[in-house]
């Protein structure tokens, strides 16, 4: 058996947006991979026959990453190819070309182009699509201007780009860059009359949209926001034909609205439910609004055992799909169940049932006259398309995407370890063995701590983890107090970060060492990433039983988090029950920097200049808080890179991140 190694990244397929054709005989999905060389993603669109599990590519140029149908035999998607619009946008056009390219080969041709940066199209009726992008509000309408004063504007504006001007609370957002001014929009095309018509008002930050089923009403859910963040959102009707909008409720109860459809004549959305001061803590349930009255009830309590919407970690996805979606009176989507996801089904009147068993974890799906696809994980195998029989649950897989990235490689197979916490709750862990295991010798062992903390580990493959069990280490994940998967009871450590969090992942470090005798407890190593990030700092500040630690994209105190991070008005407001106005030595008591000058522990922290979720000072201010008490200390910051940098981050970025951290804890724990 062969190591798997850090650059067998790039030999790993990404499935995504996987979408069923009419009839259900066919599929089109996007298939990326990494590109070493060029240090970015190649993604493209393919083909899948149902019947043989066959696919066919039908873009080659690593530019496709979302289409929509176009006609019967197909699709469409967004790219810049032209060196001529390459020219038009550096000089100030907004600008999206939609290619055409059919099922049977050929060369893709222009279908029809926007005046929009980044636009997706999504066909939602005949010769109609709902067109989405973002809308810089900052920025002039050049457009409209002609010659010389178009010219002057230009200029002016380039000389502009030095500076970022904010008035708005918070002004980033990870992923997204500054955010001031600019909104998520919602546009309607119409091809055969070549219409471009605004749905949402250009203040207005769109979060989700549905379309009924008899195509004339378009919901979406939203909040119309200038100034400070507004959290929640309001649901509104635009009638397609008229053009009028109706609001149904206002936003002031509901947030976290990313997914919403029509269900007969209801409009079903997920959702949190806060108060108004926003203390409230609760994770996602669902959700029915009736659009001639408003009215919403809860239809199904998600919440009370698992997560909407979720599924476990893995650092081996790009992109995703349909996480709910109605068929006929059924309501199908997919949630987290404490380490593996499922496709659930619904019908008014009727509990929520879990379809799918526990053989496969489940990303996305879609159903279509009478097919169900899932993309998803099995056993030790990376994403494959999976074919659903909607009786019995089972899954076929019907692809081979990744087959040839992982033969004749060492995967370790997760080994189940648990144990009852202080609070009667089992905790769910796993162990990887090293390769080339011989249980006379004694060996090094590392935690890994997820982030969230709302999110889970499961056994679905994990490069990070897999290329350490291979290096010979021994690694070690589990599930403590405050994860996501098994309900609010559960994941509710607001107020308490730093309590039997920390202890159940200590006494999950005993329960490994008793069960595995091999591990040597002098050479043990911890890492973790944003949550994990957090515990690494807290860890080293209350004990010393690891010989290293590696702590990315952390938490060092959260009252600098609080004004600073992209969601301190909300998430952090609600995890700590306190704001630096109310009660900030409760938030000085949960912050790692309190206990920072008793670590001793030599530890790596990573960082990047573009993560606005755990900024940069975090880690900053950890690292000088070691140093200053000649703790060895290393940082590595990683320029343009944000929050999803072990997951969507540049290849040859992430594997740099791989090696430092090995080589940091290795130095400590391999002998």
């Amino acid at each position: 058996m062969e190591k798997i190694l850090d650059t067998d990244l790039q030999h790993y397929r990404f499935l995504s947006a996987l979408e069923l054709l009419p009839g259900g005989k066919q599929a089109v999905l996007v298939c990326s991979m990494a590109d070493m060389e060029q240090n970015n993603y190649r993604s493209d669109l393919h083909l899948l026959d149902v019947a043989t599990g066959k696919t066919k590519a039908l873009t080659t140029r690593g530019d496709a990453r979302s289409f929509a149908p176009y006609g019967s035999q197909s699709v469409i998607f967004p790219a810049i190819r032209e060196e001529g619009d390459r020219q038009k946008i550096a000089q100030g056009d907004l600008l999206t070309v939609f290619y055409q390219i059919p099922f049977d080969g050929g060369e893709a041709k222009e279908a029809f182009r926007l005046p929009l940066a980044g636009a997706s199209a999504h066909k939602i009726g005949e010769d109609r699509y709902l067109i989405t992008a973002v809308h810089d509000n900052a920025r002039p309408d050049f457009a409209s201007m002609k010659g010389e004063a178009r010219e002057k504007a230009w200029q002016q504006y380039q000389e502009e780009k030095d500076y970022q001007v904010c008035d708005e609370a918070p002004f980033w957002a990870n992923g997204r860059g500054f955010t001031n001014k600019k909104r998520n929009r919602l546009w309607l095309y119409d091809a055969k009359k070549k219409k471009l018509t605004p749905v949402t008002e250009p203040m207005f930050e769109t979060r989700a949209w549905a379309v009924s089923p008899c195509g004339k009403q378009l919901a979406y859910a939203g909040a119309l926001v200038d100034g400070k963040l507004n959290m929640y959102s309001g649901i509104y009707v635009y009638d397609i034909e008229t053009g009028d909008t109706r609001q149904l409720f206002a936003p002031d109860r509901y947030s976290s609205v990313y997914a919403m459809t029509y269900l007969g004549d209801q409009i079903i959305f997920c959702a949190e439910e806060h108060g108004p001061d926003w203390m409230r803590f609760g994770g996602t349930n669902l959700y029915s609004v009736d659009p001639a009255s408003g009215q919403v009830k809860m239809e199904v309590p998600v919440a009370e055992s698992q997560d909407f919407g979720g599924n476990p970690g893995s650092d081996c996805r790009y992109g995703g799909g349909i996480k709910m979606k109605a068929v006929g009176d059924a309501l199908y989507y997919v949630s987290n169940y404490a380490h593996d996801s499922a496709i659930n089904v619904w019908r008014p009147g009727q509990p929520a049932q879990r379809l799918t068993g526990e053989d496969c974890s489940v990303d996305f799906f879609d159903l279509r006259d009478g097919t169900a696809l899932t993309v998803g994980f099995a056993g030790n195998d990376l994403q494959e398309v999976y074919k659903l029989d909607l009786e019995s649950g089972r899954q076929k897989k019907l692809t081979k995407y990744n087959a040839a990235a992982l033969k004749n490689k060492y995967v370790a197979t997760p080994e189940p370890v648990s144990f009852v916490n202080k609070e009667g709750n089992t905790i769910e862990g796993w162990v990887l063995k090293p390769m080339d295991y011989d249980p006379a010798k004694k060996w090094p062992a590392a935690l890994d701590i997820h982030g969230g903390p709302r999110a889970t580990f499961g056994t679905c493959f994990f490069h990070q983890m897999q290329t350490m069990a291979s290096d010979g280490c021994f690694v070690m994940f589990c599930n403590p107090t405050g994860s996501g998967g098994r309900g609010d009871a559960f994941a509710d450590i607001s107020g308490r970060y730093g309590t039997i969090d920390y202890e159940d992942l200590m006494q999950f470090v005993d329960v490994v060492l008793e069960k595995y005798p091999a591990i040597d407890p002098k050479r043990l190593g911890v890492l973790g990433g944003s949550y994990g990030g957090f515990m690494c700092n807290w860890i080293i500040g209350h004990n010393q039983r690891f010989a290293a630690a590696a702590s990315q994209r952390s938490i060092a105190s959260w009252i600098t988090l609080f004004g600073t991070c992209d969601i301190g008005l909300s998430f952090d407001l609600r995890e700590v029950q306190a704001t630096p106005f109310t009660d900030m030595y409760k938030m000085w008591d949960q912050s790692p920097m309190k206990f920072a000058n008793r670590a001793k522990t030599p530890t790596l922290f990573i960082n990047s200049t573009e993560d606005y979720r755990c900024w940069m000072p975090e880690g900053i201010s950890m690292f000088t808080a070691l140093q200053l008490n000649n703790v060895p200390t290393r940082m590595c910051i990683f320029k343009g890179e944000n929050h999803e940098l072990s997951r969507s981050g540049k290849p040859r970025h992430r594997v740099r991140r791989l090696r430092e951290i090995r080589q940091w804890l290795y130095h400590y724990i391999m002998e």
